[in-house]
C-alpha cells in the first residue's frame, strides 16, 4: 500500500511539474515562479515581443497607407492661373481675368535671394529631408488630439501638398494624407521643382498668389529681380500674410524679418555683415483693382462675353491662365476716346457709341462703349440700339443695283407725293418739305431725299432691302427691322457694331466677315482654344459694291456728310437722323477701315427721348457731331496708313427691273431727269410725316459742282458752338470749292439739310 501511495503521489507531482513547464512558453505570462501581484508584470521577453510586433505593424500600416494613397488632382483654387488680355501686339496687357491672381513661373524666373529666404523661413533642412518632418508631424498629431494645434513645423513639401492638393482642414486624416503625398512628391519631383511649385502657390496678401504676382503688386518688378531685402520681407509674410499690409504696418513683420535674416546667416546664404546691412524695403502703396474703370472696362467685358459665346467656360477664363490677344489697337483706342471727349459735354441721358472694324479681317480695332464701365455696364457700341434713320438707305441702294437700277435713273424728289404700298396710301416727306423735282438716284443719295428712296424701295421691294441689310451684317431680329416700305427710312434699331459691320462689308467689296474682338486665345501649354474665322463669305457682287462706294463717296464729297472731306483721303459714308431727333448717325469707311458713330438719348427707363439742343445747335443731325467725331477719329487712326482708292466702277448685273406691284398703282413712274430750276432754299417747317435725311456740318453757299472722285481743295471748318447762348449759332459759310471737270453724272443740285421734322402722331418709321 505504501508503495502504491507513493506512486500516486509521484504522479500528482509530475502533473504539477508539467503545468509549470507549459507556463514557461513563449510569453511566460503570468510569470511562472513568481508569487503575488508581481507575477502579472510583463517580462522582458514579453516587452521585446510587443515592441517588435508594434514595429512590424507600423511598417505594415505605413506600407499599406503609402500604397493606397494616390496623388490627387490639384484643387481648383491652387491650380488656377490668371488669364491675361493683350492689345493686338500680343505683348501689352489690357487687363486680366482671375479669381485668384496667380502667374506661375519656373525656378529660373525666381531670384536666388527669394529661393534662399523661403528656405530660411520655412524649412532649413529642405535639401536634406525626404519631404516630411517627423518632429512636425508628431507635434501636429498631438495638437489635433488635444485640440491645441497652432500649425507650423511642416516642410516646404508638406506645405505645397496642403496648398496645392488638399486644404486647411485640421484633422488627423488630412495630416496623414499630407505625409504620404509629400513623400511621393519628394520622390517624383526635383527639389527645385518642388520649391518653384511652392513659391507659385503661397498666398502673400493683396490677392497675390505666388511670388510673381506679389513681386509686381508690392515692388513693381518680376520675381526674377527681387533683391535680398524684398525677398526676406516676402518670406517673412508667408506664415501670416494677412496680419497687415507691410506698406501700412511694416512693424508687424519686423520680428519675422530678423528671424529670416538670422537663418540665412546660419545656412551660409549671408554673412553677418551682409545681414546687418539689410533693411526693410520700400513698398508700393496698395493699388485698387481699377482695370474695369474707364472705357477699357468695356473692352474686357466684351472680350469675356465673346469667349463665353465661343463655348469657353467661365472657370477656364478665370483660372485657365489663357493668353488672350485681342484685335484692339491701343493707338486707335486712344484716338476713339479723344474723338468722343472732344465733343461738347453730353446732356443727361445722352450716350455715344463708336466702333471701328478692319474690313480685311472683321476685327474690331477700337470701341467706345462709354466713359466708365464701373458707372454704366451697358455697352453703347455693342448692346444699346437706336433708330438708324437715313443711314439705312444704302441697303435699298444695293438692292436697287442688284435689280437693274442705276445711279442715272430718276425718281420723284418732291415732298409729300402720294404712293401706294400694299393698298395703303403713303406720302413720305422730305426735310422741310423740300421739293427737288425729278432727281437721279445719285442726287437722291447725296441729299438723302426721302421721297426718291421711298419710291425706289417700293419698286425694288422692301423685302429685298431688308435682305441686303441682313446679308451685310444687321441681325435678322434687329428691333423694328421688317419688310415694309418705310424700312428704307431707318425704322430699324441697330447697334453701332452691327452698322459698322454692314458698312465694313461694303468696304471689303462685298465680303462679310463677322465682327470679333479676340484674335486668338491659347492655354499655357500653347493649345489654341479660340480663333475666329476671318475668311468671310462673299455676299455681294464686286461691281455692285464698287458702285455703292462710288455713290456713298459722293455723300462725303458733296452731300450731307461733307464734313468728312477733312479726312483728306477717299471716304464713303451715310448720315442718319431718327424720328424726333432721338439719335444721329454717321457710318462710313475707307478701303481699309470702317467706323460708325451714334449719338442718342434715353430716359432712366431706357426709352428713347429727343436729344434737343446740343453743342450750340437747336437740334443735331447725322451730318453734324457724329460726322465730326467720325472724321476726328479716322484722321488719327489712319495716320501713317497708306492712302487707298476705292475699286473702279464696272458693269452692274444685267437684270430686268422689277415691275411695280399691281396693287400699288400710286407709285410714281420714272421720268427723264430734269433739273429743278428753282428748288426752295428756305422751305417752311414741315408738319408732315417724314424726315429728309441729315443736315451737313457746313452748307455750301452756292450750288456745288460735280466733284468726281476727288475732295474739294478747300475743306470746310468745324463749326464752333457758342460759349453761352442756348440758340444755335449759324456757322460761317465757306468759299465754294474750285471748279473741277464734271463726270457724266448730272450736276449736283444745291444740297438741302436732310433733317427730319417732328411728327408726334406719326409712325416711328421716318428716317
Amino acid at each position: 500500500m505504501a508503495k502504491g501511495t507513493h506512486t500516486a503521489s509521484s504522479s500528482t507531482s509530475g502533473e504539477a511539474g508539467g503545468k509549470t513547464s507549459s507556463n514557461k512558453g513563449l510569453l511566460n505570462y503570468p510569470r511562472a515562479g513568481v508569487t503575488g501581484w508581481t507575477r502579472w508584470l510583463p517580462s522582458l521577453r514579453l516587452l521585446g515581443v510587443a515592441v517588435l510586433a508594434a514595429f512590424v505593424l507600423a511598417i505594415a500600416a505605413f506600407s499599406v497607407g503609402y500604397a493606397v494613397t494616390d496623388i490627387p488632382e490639384p484643387n481648383a483654387e491652387a491650380a488656377g492661373q490668371t488669364s491675361t488680355v493683350f492689345w493686338d501686339d500680343g505683348e501689352t496687357p489690357i487687363g486680366t481675368f482671375k479669381i485668384e491672381d496667380r502667374q506661375p513661373v519656373s525656378i529660373d524666373e525666381i531670384s536666388q535671394p527669394m529661393q534662399q529666404a523661403a528656405i530660411a523661413a520655412e524649412d532649413q533642412s529642405f535639401y536634406e529631408n525626404r519631404g516630411i518632418s517627423i518632429k512636425g508631424i508628431s507635434r501636429a498629431v498631438w495638437g489635433v488630439i488635444t485640440d491645441d494645434y497652432a500649425g507650423g513645423g511642416s516642410t516646404i513639401t508638406q506645405q505645397y501638398v496642403k496648398n496645392f492638393y488638399l486644404s486647411n482642414e485640421r484633422s488627423l486624416d488630412r495630416k496623414v494624407r499630407e505625409m504620404f503625398i509629400a513623400i511621393k512628391i519628394d520622390q517624383e519631383m526635383t527639389k527645385d521643382e518642388v520649391l518653384a511649385a511652392y513659391l507659385n502657390t503661397i498666398y502673400l496678401g493683396r490677392q497675390s498668389y505666388g511670388v510673381e504676382v506679389a513681386a509686381q503688386n508690392y515692388f513693381d518688378k518680376p520675381a526674377s529681380e527681387l533683391d535680398v531685402s524684398e525677398s526676406v520681407l516676402l518670406a517673412a509674410m508667408i506664415q501670416r500674410p494677412g496680419a497687415a499690409d507691410p506698406a501700412a504696418n511694416p512693424e508687424e513683420y519686423e520680428a519675422r524679418f530678423q528671424y529670416v535674416l538670422k537663418n540665412m546667416v546660419e545656412l551660409g546664404y549671408l554673412t553677418e555683415d551682409e545681414a546687418s546691412a539689410v533693411e526693410m524695403p520700400e513698398i508700393n502703396e496698395t493699388k485698387g483693382d481699377n482695370q474695369f474703370k474707364g472705357p477699357n472696362g468695356y473692352l474686357l467685358d466684351t472680350v469675356r462675353k465673346e469667349l463665353q459665346r465661343a463655348g469657353i467656360e467661365p472657370e477656364q477664363i478665370d483660372r485657365g491662365g489663357l493668353e488672350i490677344v485681342t484685335t484692339y489697337d491701343q493707338d486707335d483706342m486712344a484716338a476713339a476716346v479723344d474723338a468722343i471727349e472732344e465733343l461738347p459735354e453730353l446732356k443727361s441721358g445722352m450716350h455715344v457709341g463708336l466702333l471701328s472694324i478692319d474690313p480685311a479681317t472683321g476685327g474690331v480695332k477700337a470701341m467706345y462703349g462709354g466713359a466708365d464701365y464701373l458707372e454704366r455696364q451697358q455697352n453703347a457700341a455693342t448692346e444699346d440700339t437706336s433708330q438708324t434713320g437715313s443711314a439705312f438707305k444704302p441697303f435699298a441702294l444695293v438692292a436697287g443695283f442688284e435689280n437693274g437700277f442705276r445711279l442715272t435713273d430718276t425718281f420723284t424728289g418732291n415732298s409729300g407725293v402720294t404712293m401706294t404700298t400694299e393698298g395703303t396710301p403713303w406720302a413720305p416727306r422730305n426735310y422741310g418739305g423740300s421739293n427737288y423735282g425729278p432727281v437721279s438716284l445719285l442726287t437722291a443719295t447725296q441729299k438723302s431725299i426721302n421721297s426718291a428712296y421711298a419710291q425706289l424701295n417700293i419698286e425694288v421691294g422692301p423685302e429685298k432691302t431688308m435682305d441686303v441689310a441682313v446679308r451685310a451684317g444687321l441681325p435678322e431680329d434687329s428691333p423694328g427691322l421688317a419688310p415694309n416700305a418705310a424700312n428704307v427710312l431707318g425704322t430699324a434699331n441697330a447697334s453701332v457694331q452691327s452698322m459698322t459691320s454692314a458698312y465694313a462689308t461694303f468696304a471689303s467689296n462685298g465680303i462679310y466677315r463677322a465682327p470679333h474682338h479676340v484674335e486668338k486665345a491659347t492655354t499655357p501649354e500653347g493649345e489654341v482654344v479660340y480663333e475666329p474665322d476671318t475668311e468671310g463669305e462673299r455676299e455681294f457682287d464686286e461691281n455692285v459694291m464698287a458702285e455703292t462706294s462710288y455713290a456713298l463717296s459722293r455723300v462725303v464729297s458733296g452731300g450731307t456728310g461733307s464734313y468728312a472731306q477733312n479726312l483728306g483721303r477717299p471716304a464713303a459714308g451715310k448720315t442718319g437722323t431718327s424720328q424726333d431727333y432721338y439719335s444721329a448717325w454717321f457710318a462710313g469707311y475707307t478701303p481699309n477701315m470702317a467706323t460708325a458713330v451714334s449719338i442718342y438719348r434715353e430716359d432712366e427707363a431706357g426709352n428713347p427721348v429727343t436729344i434737343g439742343s446740343y453743342g450750340g445747335r437747336g437740334t443735331i443731325t447725322g451730318g453734324t457731331f457724329p460726322t465730326i467725331a467720325w472724321t476726328n477719329y479716322m484722321t488719327k487712326a489712319l495716320e501713317g496708313e497708306p492712302v487707298e482708292k476705292f475699286p473702279k466702277r464696272g458693269e452692274l448685273p444685267d437684270v430686268e427691273k422689277p415691275q411695280a406691284p399691281e396693287n400699288d398703282p400710286g407709285v410714281p413712274k420714272q421720268v427723264p431727269q430734269r433739273p429743278n430750276p428753282n428748288p426752295n432754299p428756305n422751305p417752311a417747317p414741315d408738319q408732315g410725316g417724314g424726315s429728309g435725311g441729315d443736315e451737313p456740318a457746313r452748307e455750301p453757299e452756292e450750288e456745288a459742282p460735280d466733284l468726281g472722285d476727288e475732295p474739294p481743295e478747300e475743306e470746310p471748318e468745324q463749326p464752333e458752338p457758342p460759349a453761352e447762348e442756348p440758340e444755335p449759332e449759324q456757322p460761317e459759310r465757306p468759299e465754294p470749292p474750285k471748279e473741277r471737270p464734271e463726270l457724266p453724272e448730272p450736276p449736283v443740285e444745291k444740297p438741302e439739310p436732310d433733317r427730319p421734322p417732328r411728327e408726334p402722331n406719326g409712325p416711328p418709321s421716318l428716317g
